[in-house]
């Protein structure tokens, strides 16, 4: 994504203009226009690149502290990761504002037609919806979790209740990647 003075290496318009897929109409075209021209989208995209990065180094110092002897205090430890999480949730929620500040105030639709944000718009309504079915389904899944454990150490079979001593449940993707 860097070209020198002498044309080697690629331009950042050039490949987003190059991205044409089945699905995205006239793919990224204009985008580069966009984050050049637009401020509030240059800082939203920056906002979110950075609060997600944020959440991953809460996450990772939490999971594999980088430290030997912070994993031994498990309040800093905590203090630590809620404390970047904090900072991550924060820059989100600016990043979705000054999202929010750029389709008001400078977004243009009929200059941008049939481009990728274009018709991420007029699909919204069913992004949203599948986006609200996927949470009712990880919702309900997470509380018949709780029932079934309720519901076994009701019954007096703590041997079949999903825990660390009977049914494991096992991140085995993380596991993977780690071993």
């Amino acid at each position: 994504m860097y070209r020198t003075n002498w044309g080697i290496g690629h331009g950042l318009k050039d490949i987003l203009e190059a991205h044409k897929g089945p699905f995205t109409g006239q793919g990224h075209k204009g985008l580069y226009e966009i984050l050049t021209t637009s401020r509030h989208a240059q800082l939203s995209l920056n906002l979110a690149m950075l609060g997600s990065t944020t959440i991953v180094v809460a996450h990772h110092m939490y999971s594999m502290p980088p430290y030997p002897y912070l994993a031994t205090d498990y309040g800093t430890q905590l203090s630590l990761f809620t404390h970047h999480m904090w900072i991550g949730g924060f820059l989100i929620v600016g990043a979705a504002a000054h999202a929010a500040i750029f389709m008001v105030r400078d977004y243009d639709p009929t200059t941008r037609y049939n481009d990728l944000l274009d018709r991420v718009l007029r699909h919204r309504d069913a992004i949203i919806s599948h986006l609200n079915w996927v949470c009712i389904f990880l919702g309900f899944h997470s509380f018949g979790l709780y029932i079934h454990n309720d519901t076994m150490s009701a019954l007096g079979r703590p041997q079949d209740m999903f825990s660390d001593t009977a049914i494991q449940l096992q991140p085995i993707f993380a596991q993977w990647v780690q071993n």
